[in-house]
């Protein structure tokens, strides 16, 4: 097992917040971190989180961090802000004064990556994300819901073909044969935090604006630098914080996306 962080995006999640299963997956594995932000959660997710941190052994205490956003900034900037405060916890809290952070213990490891608050993809499969890939070192690995003999996908019928539909789209406009974009379990090198330097440009979709810097980056090497790991086990967990608005603005905004990078 390689060490890895791993920033956990939190917008109202007091409710959907399993801490058994969190303290759980630390206690599995000692080499994981794990960096929650709170994206200005109108609930009590301050408070959960702060009680998760607070009621554990100070090993696994010091292995859980906390970023609490001012503001409301959607996921992709929750996702930004978390991955360069684990890139350098000093340095991004010096510069970020005005953000409240719980924990700057030093964060050094071999992987860095985002999965979501719910658990969809339990904390196990991160293994399997190494197991899978095996001797070999691409950059990137992502989450993918392919549902096969011997795994247990539980997806709706509705996000299944709507994302078949969308993968489709995201597929031309990369020229890559990705079957799953959208999975909340990615995981990266140190190398490819930089692309984090600058704000996204959607925050649902920042996933293919990922793949899209990548792309710019470098160039025909980058095909070969992510992995897709078909997952085990994912679960749908109501609550998602995407609605059909959501839904039916995404086409437009994949357009958008690929025009603005061009």
């Amino acid at each position: 097992m390689r060490s890895t962080c791993l920033v956990i995006p939190c917008y109202n999640e007091a409710a959907r917040l399993n801490q058994t299963e969190f303290i759980e997956g630390l206690h599995n594995n000692p080499l994981l971190c794990l960096v929650f932000v709170n994206d200005g959660s109108k609930d009590q997710t301050a408070s959960v989180l702060f009680a998760l941190h607070q009621n554990v052994t100070s090993e696994i205490q010091s292995r859980i961090h906390i970023l609490n956003l001012a503001t409301n900034q959607g996921k992709a900037e929750a996702v930004r802000h978390g991955l360069l405060f684990a890139h350098n916890p000093k340095d991004y809290s010096a510069q970020h004064s005005a953000l409240e952070c719980v924990s700057t213990f030093s964060i050094h490891c071999d992987y860095y990556g985002f999965w979501d608050a719910d658990l969809a993809t339990p904390l196990s499969e991160l293994e399997w994300f190494y197991h899978f890939q095996g001797d070999t070192q691409q950059s990137m690995l992502i989450g993918s819901r392919i549902a096969r003999l011997g795994s247990s996908i539980e997806r709706t019928l509705f996000r299944h073909y709507s994302g078949r539909l969308f993968a489709t789209i995201i597929s031309q406009g990369l020229g890559w044969k990705v079957h799953d974009s959208q999975c909340g379990a990615k995981i990266m090198q140190k190398h490819l935090l930089g692309l984090f330097e600058k704000p996204f440009k959607t925050s649902w979709l920042f996933d293919v604006e990922i793949m899209i810097r990548i792309q710019k980056k470098y160039g025909k090497e980058s095909k070969n630098m992510i992995l897709e790991v078909p997952l085990r086990r994912w679960k749908d967990v109501k609550g998602s914080k995407i609605g059909w608005e959501d839904f039916v603005k995404i086409p437009f905004q994949i357009w958008r996306i690929f025009r603005s990078y061009k």
